[in-house]
């Protein structure tokens, strides 16, 4: 059984202790309780509900006085285990959702939605995912973009390549077809037998469970986030959906802002045609040229991004935010937000 107490040793500890109060619990109870053999916090918490039922039920049934007092304690310590496991969940939950910012925060920098898909599978990794699969939907199409395997580049290749050429459709026959209609996250459970699956995808991965996420921009499933413990050798659970889809989210917003990009360098591609200049790109500026930092943060801008927005995407302090506009002001001469965002969108702001 793994309860995840995101500190070393921690869920075996707890499993462990559970054990021994479910082998203490049938010598009190005068039957067999079998200990937990499952693999979720979940399962633990009906073990002890099982326990607490049976210790209640005993103690309804007797008038002797150490019984009475033996399934007393009982009921203690099992109301105490249920305490500790629920600070177990808390703790975890906490550091699920940490992750999950780290693996967003490795997103910054992307130049346009292709490099920001492409980024996207391996800061999966970052949450712990062993195999990420980033995709892109429109209508019934369903393009794989990029495929990570940790540690092993040659294998994600060949799994991008076999799914890509069973060009799977979103027609209802399969699960991600469920995914995309209703835009929530879902756990998919015995692939290799599951009817509703990309068979030559899975018979590839050789994979036995999966989380999937709707990846979403304005309201509208533009894509698909896969991911699974296939080295760790355990199954996509409640706690891996839950990431998965708080990192869709992060990626929807940065997709949004990726997309901006991209329409931009179009624009100005365009302009450049049609008057045969040569309009420079996010260039090349007279002057004092932007660090990384602040293309990252005028960058932001452009996207529409407000200072605590800007702050939480780039795991800075928003004090910090400041200090960079003010330097991207000075720099670009620029008397407001707006006006650097003009100049910058112009191609007038060093890389």
């Amino acid at each position: 059984m793994v309860i995840d107490m995101r500190t070393p040793g921690g869920g075996a500890v707890l499993e462990a202790e559970l054990v021994t109060l479910a082998a203490e619990a049938s010598e009190i109870l005068g039957r067999r309780i079998q200990p937990p053999g499952t693999d979720s916090t979940d399962a633990a918490k009906r073990v002890l509900a099982r326990l607490w039922d049976e210790a209640v039920a005993t103690l309804s049934d007797t008038t002797n006085r150490a019984d009475i007092q033996r399934t007393t304690a009982l009921l203690a310590r099992i109301r105490a285990f249920e305490a500790r496991l629920a600070a177990a969940d808390a703790a975890g939950s906490a550091t699920h959702l940490r992750m999950a910012a780290q693996a967003i925060a490795r997103l910054h920098g992307a130049r346009g939605v292709d490099d920001l898909l492409s980024r996207a599978a391996e800061a999966m990794g970052a949450m712990g995912f062993d195999r990420a699969l980033v995709s892109t939907t429109s209508g019934q199409r369903w393009h794989l973009h990029t495929m990570f395997v940790v540690d092993d580049k040659p294998w994600a290749d060949a799994i991008l390549a076999a799914g890509r050429e069973s060009s799977p459709t979103l027609d209802g026959n399969l699960v991600e077809s469920d995914i995309v209609q209703r835009a929530r996250p879902g756990l998919v459970f015995d692939v290799q037998h599951n009817p509703r699956v990309v068979r030559p995808l899975v018979e590839m991965t050789k994979c036995s469970s999966y989380a999937v996420a709707p990846l979403t921009m304005n309201g509208a499933v533009v894509g698909l986030v896969h991911g699974d413990y296939y080295f760790q050798r355990r199954e996509a659970d409640a706690t891996a959906r839950a990431m998965l889809a708080v990192f869709a989210a992060g990626l929807g917003h940065a997709l949004a802002g990726a997309s901006l990009l991209d329409g931009v360098t179009a624009l100005r591609g365009g302009f450049d045609r049609l008057t045969g200049s040569a309009t420079a790109s996010p260039g090349y500026l007279e002057g004092p040229a932007l660090s990384a930092r602040e293309l990252e943060v005028v960058e932001l801008l452009a996207a529409g991004r407000a200072n605590r927005q800007i702050a939480r995407d780039l795991a800075i302090s928003e004090a910090t935010v400041k200090t960079h506009i003010t330097h991207i002001l000075r720099k670009l001469g620029a008397a407001n937000r707006a006006e650097a965002v003009a100049y910058w969108l112009r191609g007038s702001v060093a890389p």
